[in-house]
């Protein structure tokens, strides 16, 4: 199977888990977090979205296509979650994933894998394409995990 394929099949199940648990998320548990913690649902959904924005669409198309408030709110180097004010809603959010995500599967859909085990040409640097769409999905996998338990844990106190 080539690279490109299953690469697309990675993306749309860590995508797709990522999308259902946002579904199955009331929205008044968007927000909340357990007490000594800030990270929710809403910020781990928008970090799944900005992750992806920089290490799969910027290395393919050299821009960013998320809002530009989104690197502050959800990126690496932004304010903490308990510093922010205005949150996306979850209808936004899952707009912007499942737009990102299709997206996303027409700019990997193309590539061959000499593409994929090539440095991205928006970038430079020395590691291939298909390393960046790796570790940004491993990345959505993680905290998708942690969407999860926060999802579980609202649940069990309602």
């Amino acid at each position: 199977m080539p690279a490109a394929d299953t690469l697309l099949i990675l993306l749309d199940e860590v995508r797709g888990k990522t999308l259902k648990i946002l579904e199955a998320t009331r929205d008044e548990w968007m927000l909340w977090a357990p007490p000594g913690t800030q990270n929710h649902i809403a910020w781990h959904a928008g970090h799944c979205a900005w992750v992806t924005d920089v290490l799969i669409t910027n290395p393919i198309t050299g821009k960013e296509e998320l809002p530009p408030t989104w690197a502050q709110t959800f990126g690496q180097h932004g304010s903490p979650p308990g510093m922010t004010k205005t949150w996306p809603s979850r209808p936004e959010l899952l707009g912007a994933l499942r737009d990102q995500h299709v997206r996303q599967r027409l700019l990997l859909s193309p590539p061959t894998d000499e593409q994929l085990l090539s440095p991205p040409r928006a970038w430079g640097g020395s590691r291939p394409l298909a390393y960046y769409v790796t570790h940004a999905l491993h990345d959505e996998a993680n905290h998708q995990g942690e969407m999860y338990l926060l999802l579980k844990m609202c649940r069990a106190t309602s």
